[in-house]
């Protein structure tokens, strides 16, 4: 080797190589210890911060669901009685049985149980499977739907 070396510049070399394993190890577990703790932060159900988008005006026009009369005024309930409609209900995909309580929708003709179209009312207006709404016809206003500032729906009734 070096003639004139201190006999401790064998052990620089090694002193590095610690140096750096150590360093790579405090590296990872500061990643491994951010993530931990970014996924206990969604996990607790932490909101998302505010959206920074305005409201837009047609928000207070969505989708408004129907309170019991108005189901019974606008979608008549009849029993079923000898040849049921075809295929199944839409909503539950049960065939329809003589004697059962089914409910129709006046714009389109569809049918449905009545309990299954109950559910679906009080939370919309609108026929789960076209969209058409016997409200806007009735009341002329228009009912929002979900993509209705993209794709106005009540334009293509059936």
């Amino acid at each position: 080797m070096w003639p004139d070396a201190p006999p401790s510049a064998a052990g620089v070399g090694l002193g590095y190589g610690i140096a750096i394993a150590v360093g790579a190890l405090v590296l990872v577990s500061t990643i491994l210890l951010a993530s931990y703790l970014c996924i206990r932060a969604k996990a607790s159900g932490r909101s998302p911060p505010p959206s920074t988008l305005p409201a837009s005006p047609s928000a207070a026009a969505e989708t408004v669901g129907l309170d019991g009369p108005a189901v019974d005024a606008f979608y008549p309930k009849f029993v079923c009685r000898g040849i049921p409609p075809a295929g199944p209900c839409p909503i539950c995909l049960a065939e329809y049985e003589g004697g059962e309580a089914l409910r129709r929708a006046p714009e389109c003709g569809h049918c449905f149980h009545a309990a299954c179209i109950d559910e679906w009312l009080r939370v919309s207006a609108t026929c789960p499977l076209c969209r058409s709404s016997p409200v806007t016809s009735a009341a002329e206003t228009p009912v929002g739907t979900p993509l209705s500032e993209l794709i106005p729906l009540a334009a293509h009734r059936r």
